[in-house]
């Protein structure tokens, strides 16, 4: 009876451990996901403010991206007993590619072939596009990264059309008040003078 009761406490302690494991390796992503999503932000945001469109930061955010997807890609491999080198040279090209198109990107926009808030938003499509495809073949998290970047693409392109058409409608609602009032003065005047 003591060995059925030591074989239950100790596959309790193993199963404590697992879930203290898998708790530590869920808020890890969890913590990686926000810092992508934050970078993803502070860039939008710098692309919004600049001159240049933030191509520097943008570089900065793809090699932290390319860092964070080799780094979990060769830790399932070594967990699946894969080859590591493969694995590296994969996420390698993934990455390399996307460094490729903004490069040709970034060539179009310094010769102004597109504007640059054109190529700022095709960057960060490219950058959600790559990240889908890493979350599709290598992890769930890059494809969680890449959803959300082109919401917020969408939201940046939705939110300025909307505050072109709020702005236009105040515009007109100001100039029918505008024209309103000034007619109301003249015909005021007009029955004043008669």
């Amino acid at each position: 009876m003591n060995t059925s009761t030591e074989a239950v406490s100790s596959a309790d302690k193993v199963d404590s451990k697992a879930h203290s494991k898998s708790g530590g390796a869920w808020t890890t992503r969890l913590g990686i996901l926000c810092a992508m999503l934050v970078l993803a932000i502070a860039g939008i945001g710098f692309t919004q403010a600049t001159d240049t469109g933030a191509w520097e930061y943008w570089l900065f955010v793809v090699l932290v991206y390319a860092a964070l997807g080799l780094w979990k890609s060769v830790r399932s491999a070594r967990q699946a007993g894969q080859s590591i080198h493969k694995t590296i040279i994969r996420e390698l090209s993934h990455w390399g590619i996307l460094v490729g198109f903004l490069a040709a990107l970034l060539m179009l926009e310094r010769r102004e072939i597109i504007n640059r808030d054109s190529a700022s938003y095709f960057a960060v499509m490219l950058l959600a596009l790559t990240c889908c495809l890493a979350g599709v073949h290598i992890d769930w998290l890059l494809l969680v990264v890449g959803i959300s970047l082109t919401l917020m693409v969408l939201a940046m392109a939705m939110l300025e059309q909307l505050s072109a058409w709020i702005i236009m409608i105040l515009v007109a609602c100001v100039a029918v008040a505008i024209f309103y009032f000034k007619s109301k003065r003249d015909s005021s005047a007009a029955k004043g003078n008669k």
